[in-house]
């Protein structure tokens, strides 16, 4: 998005002779790190916090909460995302595996359940060989989730958690391909990771798509925490992992 809006404004200068301010407005909220990010670039955030601020100040509060809703201020789901975000920034990546497991767990039922059903922990397979960190079972019956089911025969959500302070390797991606079977859990998984993967998994990533139809999704700290805003601001958080499945699914 940053690309496209430097790239039009780009055009637009050229046009009226000038650099134009750019401008992204929108009805949600955008996480700090990407505000950040927008911000580096040169471009304004009008998100749902800037909105409803400045309709009071133009006397249109009441115009706004047509468009935006309610505020969810002081509510108790504004007041969770605000606590796991908190937990998420204090767990230090490293030895601290356990307790970011544990977080990843609070945080996916938070964010996904329902339509998804609760965790289940640590499941072994028949073999006892493979175990997967969290497995999130999918009856969803409308919507992404059944979307997912449907598509990437997501019968069930496999979700790992990697508290590793940097990218996490091809052999992280390979573990958790490993779990993925159609006759078992299904063929989707999210892979919650500290770092932005390295660009080179990319490949491993791709390799698993095209070869085994396997699905799989990797989470940044910046990902869950944007998700975490959506959650916040009443926007659907799985909508991330759709623009991500559909920006890799571009690029093959």
């Amino acid at each position: 998005m940053i690309e496209q809006l430097t790239a039009t404004g780009a055009r637009v200068g050229e046009i009226v002779g000038h650099p134009p301010r750019v401008i992204l407005a929108i009805p949600g909220e955008l996480s700090p790190e990407a505000h950040e990010q927008f911000r580096l670039s040169g471009i304004s955030i009008w998100d749902r916090t800037w909105l409803a601020a400045n309709a009071i100040k133009a006397g249109r509060a009441g115009e706004a909460t047509q468009f935006l809703g309610a505020s969810s201020a002081g509510s108790p789901i504004e007041g969770r995302a605000d606590d796991l975000l908190k937990q998420l920034m204090d767990v230090a990546p490293g030895p601290n595996w356990m307790k970011y497991q544990e977080l990843c767990r609070e945080i996916s039922e938070f964010l996904f359940c329902p339509p998804l059903s609760r965790p289940i922990w640590e499941r072994p397979n028949f073999s006892s060989v493979n175990r997967r960190d969290l497995i999130l079972p999918n009856y969803a019956l409308d919507g992404f989730w059944a979307y997912l089911r449907t598509r990437y025969h997501a019968d069930h959500v496999v979700i790992d958690a990697k508290n590793y302070s940097e990218s996490i390797k091809k052999e992280e991606i390979l573990q958790i391909a490993n779990y993925l079977q159609r006759h078992g859990v299904g063929l989707f998984a999210l892979i919650f990771s500290r770092t932005e993967p390295d660009s080179r998994l990319l490949y491993t990533l791709r390799e698993q798509w095209v070869l085994h139809d396997k699905m799989i999704v990797v989470l940044s700290d910046a990902d869950v925490s944007q998700m975490l805003s959506d959650k916040k601001a009443g926007a659907d958080p799985t909508e991330l992992i759709r623009q991500k499945i559909e920006d890799f699914r571009l690029s093959v």
